[in-house]
């Protein structure tokens, strides 16, 4: 076999994960909270989120793509299975963002791999997917939006009380917010670093099981940091308005405290390397700041929001099963042809 032939598929598989990490990034809803509190505009909110995911993938995203790659399954992926899981991560991520509706990454790769590894299972009869490493990733989806609505909610409880509470005057409470801004902006710094380190994974993780070399790793990690920055930049302002406008009533205090809730848990599962939804512990913890100042979220945006939530594992193995069908007629009528 050529060496031509040989570099085809794995030039085909290095443009399924950019564009795999330029639908993450899409669906990024990091810099939510910014735009909906005033503090930065939507385009200078976009373009700074798109260099912090840069940073923080090649940083950051060396133990996560361990994590999300090889210890999900049990034996190196083959590049067609790699192809496969690839194109339903792309196809549902894609569609959800361009409707502006933000899903878990982490959801869909998994939903993905699940697809592959029970068809294997019960097609092939071969096991493929490590259940151990899944179980603790559920476990993590489950913990991690709790975890964050409760420190977002009992955080505004103490910003208000023992601080906002002693505020007089119109021109006070004005000085306050902007300082809370800047606040914000710092912890929405350090979110968008974990979020990168983890996110990137979900696009280049896969691969890591076939480039195993530390110089190949951190390219591949610039090439899904690159990838997710410029989806954040082309498409991800339709997430980020979702979010940080239409979801709920934002105000630079309370999206301090749900941006830190978020930080807190994001750097916590990055550091222990385990793929978070890092889109439903934003979103909790917007929700759970906004409980505190009893400010509702808009009900028609957060069923929307759960919809696609709940949805996003179930299509994204339908979706992996149904490439993998396609991928086996195109292969079978290619070798009948030729």
């Amino acid at each position: 076999m050529s060496m031509v032939a040989l570099l085809i598929p794995i030039v085909v598989l290095l443009i399924l994960a950019s564009v795999a990490a330029f639908a993450i990034g899409a669906n990024d809803n990091t810099m939510a909270s910014l735009v909906g509190a005033k503090v930065l505009t939507l385009r200078s909110a976009v373009i700074l989120g798109g260099i912090l995911l840069i940073v923080g993938a090649v940083v950051f995203g060396h133990g996560v793509s361990t994590t999300i790659g090889a210890d999900m399954v049990t034996q190196p992926l083959s590049v067609d299975l790699v192809f496969v899981i690839s194109l339903a991560i792309i196809v549902w991520m894609l569609f959800s963002a361009y409707f502006g509706t933000p899903i878990s990454a982490t959801h869909s790769i998994v939903g993905s791999i699940v697809g592959i590894g029970l068809l294997s299972e019960l097609v092939w009869g071969i096991p493929l997917v490590r259940w151990d490493t899944i179980s603790i990733i559920v476990i993590g989806w489950v913990l991690s939006p709790l975890f964050s609505f409760a420190i977002a909610y009992f955080l505004q409880r103490v910003v208000k009380q023992s601080i906002l509470s002693r505020v007089k005057g119109l021109a006070e409470v004005q000085r306050r917010e902007q300082i809370f801004g800047w606040l914000l902006l710092m912890m929405v710094i350090i979110i968008c670093l974990s979020r990168g380190g983890n996110d990137v994974a979900k696009a280049i993780g896969l691969l890591a099981v076939l480039f195993t070399g530390p110089i190949e790793s951190t390219l591949l990690l610039l090439l899904g940091g690159v990838g997710m920055g410029v989806g954040l930049l082309v498409l991800g302002r339709r997430v980020v308005k979702t979010v940080g406008i239409e979801l709920t009533e934002l105000r630079p205090s309370a999206s301090f405290s749900s941006a830190t809730a978020g930080a807190i848990v994001l750097l916590v599962g990055t550091i222990l390397g385990v793929p978070l939804a890092a889109t439903h512990i934003l979103i909790t913890s917007l929700i759970g700041s906004g409980m505190a100042n009893q400010i509702s979220s808009n009900k028609r945006v957060l069923r929307k929001l759960i919809l696609t939530s709940l949805l996003t594992v179930p299509v994204s193995a339908i979706l992996a099963i149904f490439f993998w069908g396609i991928y086996e007629i195109i292969s079978v009528g290619f070798f009948l042809v030729f």
